[in-house]
């Protein structure tokens, strides 16, 4: 993994590599983009198939625009990435929410990419977003917008086979309802998805419901609804459906609101089929008032 201060010789057989700027680096104004064009002209080319960019200058308030429009128009020079992870940086480096993104369907235009995951979700856009080699996309967010999720919604992935998306709060982006989030449980849609995660979310309950009447369940291997408010609404329905969701491998329930009694039911449920069920509430406090309950990410 390149850290920007250890020189690799030109021509290295990486699986993964990591740019990022440092805080004293921020302060000295160097550009991640720089320290891109850096290792390039001192290796020729990145080998990795797997390209990390991390903390870019001040990513609450500056986009990486110049990084992936260098990644766009040098993408000979990464002949071999398969797998883009931006935004990989802590709460220390900056909060999820405020990580600031802009438009990355270029780089599913440049390269043959199987996975793209992305943190952060202000101001990004996937707009007419096609790849006919993507399988796996992922947004780790605090609330993804309407018109992102639009985005991804209405672009062309025939290959997507794991579907990840945590839909965030209201405070901090989400500005949807069920409707928006609905085509995302469309088998037409997403023929070939085995891994669908609607996830982190305010409406988890809401999501529940709707999942479970869709079409979509037939064919999942995983169901991740987990680090959202799902409490004994959603677990009543859960309940209401354990036959079709025997056909899982796993039913991803993770951090919840449910009452002890109601998930103790869930497991018992599940010990006749062969679902693995994670009903562990983790962190999260349950109250009665449901105006505590929060997602797991938010800030």
């Amino acid at each position: 993994m390149y850290d920007g201060q250890n020189k690799l010789e030109g021509g290295i057989d990486m699986s993964e590599i990591k740019f990022f700027l440092t805080y004293d680096e921020s302060e000295d104004d160097i550009t991640l983009k720089g320290k891109i064009e850096k290792y390039i002209e001192e290796n020729g080319v990145c080998e990795a198939k797997k390209v990390i960019i991390g903390a870019w200058q001040e990513p609450f308030d500056c986009d990486p625009e110049d990084v992936v429009q260098y990644l766009y128009e040098n993408k000979e020079k990464f002949p071999n990435v398969e797998e883009i992870y931006v935004g990989d940086m802590d709460s220390e480096e900056c909060e999820v929410s405020w990580i600031i993104q802009t438009d990355l369907t270029r780089l599913l235009t440049a390269f043959p990419l199987k996975t793209l995951t992305i943190k952060g979700s202000q101001s990004l856009r996937l707009e007419n977003a096609a790849s006919d080699t993507l399988e796996k996309l992922v947004i780790i967010s605090g609330g993804l917008e309407t018109a992102t999720l639009e985005d991804i919604s209405s672009a062309t992935f025939p290959n997507l086979s794991h579907l990840e998306l945590y839909l965030g709060v209201s405070d901090y982006g989400f500005d949807g309802d069920i409707e928006v989030v609905k085509p995302f449980m469309s088998r037409e849609k997403f023929p070939k998805l085995k891994f669908l995660g609607l996830k982190n979310s305010e409406i988890q309950d809401e999501i529940c419901e709707e999942i479970l009447k869709s079409g979509m369940i037939d064919g999942l291997d995983v169901l991740d609804m987990s680090l959202g408010t799902f409490s004994d609404k959603g677990a009543e329905q859960v309940l209401k459906n354990i036959e079709k969701l025997s056909k899982l491998q796993k039913l991803d329930l993770t951090f919840n609101y449910a009452s002890d009694e109601m998930l103790q039911k869930l497991e018992d449920a599940f010990k006749e089929t062969n679902v693995e069920v994670l009903v562990d509430r983790d962190d999260a406090d349950y109250y009665e008032d449901e105006d505590w309950r929060y997602p797991y990410i938010t800030e």
